[in-house]
């Protein structure tokens, strides 16, 4: 067993997954190609799945996320306070953004969920809908949209700021990183 084992032993399960590049594949071969321990090792060795997906763990969250920001959207499209809302939907496009880091994901969650709620609420609300004429649903439609771009204005603006902050916060460390280099 040589001093290079311990680090082909680990390489082994990407290897069996052909997940290495180029170089290190190389490394792993030749060693594979000297060495009757890890040759026995990668016959023998099963792979074990030790950690959650890292796509898995990301998923979850993020379907947390989604199914909260649904949540805020109602709450706070009942909010009486107009300068609360601005103000709790400006938080809320600075979060999205700086937890997902897409303009457009911010978009989708910040318009869709208050697109579907206008939608039902007014279905549900017999003073909107008296005679089911597409009059009455253009007029529901056009609505909803409405009040979901006033939504989403105010959570771009929030994820505006966002983007400002990660620039920021990226110049300042690039700076950092250059005076400690100097």
């Amino acid at each position: 067993m040589s001093e290079d084992c311990p680090i082909v032993e680990d390489l082994l399960p990407l290897y069996k997954k052909q997940m290495l590049q180029v170089p290190t594949l190389i490394y792993v071969e030749q060693h594979l190609a000297s060495c009757s321990h890890c040759q026995q090792l990668f016959s023998s060795k099963p792979i074990q799945k030790e950690y959650i997906s890292v796509k898995q763990t990301l998923s979850f969250f993020h379907l947390i996320f989604i199914v909260l920001s649904f949540m805020f959207a109602i709450n706070s499209s009942l909010l009486g306070n107009q300068m609360g809302f601005v103000i709790s939907y400006a938080i809320f496009g600075c979060l999205s953004y700086l937890f997902y880091k897409n303009i457009w994901i911010v978009f989708i969650i910040s318009s869709v969920p208050v697109f579907v709620w206008a939608i039902i609420d007014n279905l549900t609300n017999e003073l909107y809908i008296t005679t089911y004429s597409f009059t009455e649903f253009g007029a529901l439609l056009m609505g909803a949209g409405y009040i979901a771009l006033l939504h989403t204005i105010f959570a771009l603006v929030g994820a505006a700021f966002a983007i400002l902050l990660r620039r920021i916060f990226k110049i300042n460390t690039n700076t950092k990183k250059r005076r400690n280099i100097n």
